[in-house]
């Protein structure tokens, strides 16, 4: 994959993104410290980040997040 249509794919969300990381809820933060419970330690890798609305979670209950996208 070239350049150009790397970055035609990374920006065909386009204007909707903003409006899907608006409304889109919020990850319940007892829900992700219940997933996090079995973790061996405080980092964790959110891969496929999207929007970040897990990260923001993660990283707010004191993880240490490595988001990934892919483009």
């Amino acid at each position: 994959m070239d350049q150009d249509e790397r970055l035609r794919h990374a920006s065909s969300f386009g204007a909707a993104a903003v409006a899907y990381a608006e409304h889109r809820p919020d990850y319940a933060q007892a829900a992700v410290r219940w997933a996090l419970e079995p973790a061996p330690g405080p980092r964790v890798l959110d891969l496929g980040a999207g929007t970040g609305k897990l990260t923001a979670t993660l990283i707010a209950l004191g993880a240490q997040s490595s988001p990934t996208r892919r483009c």
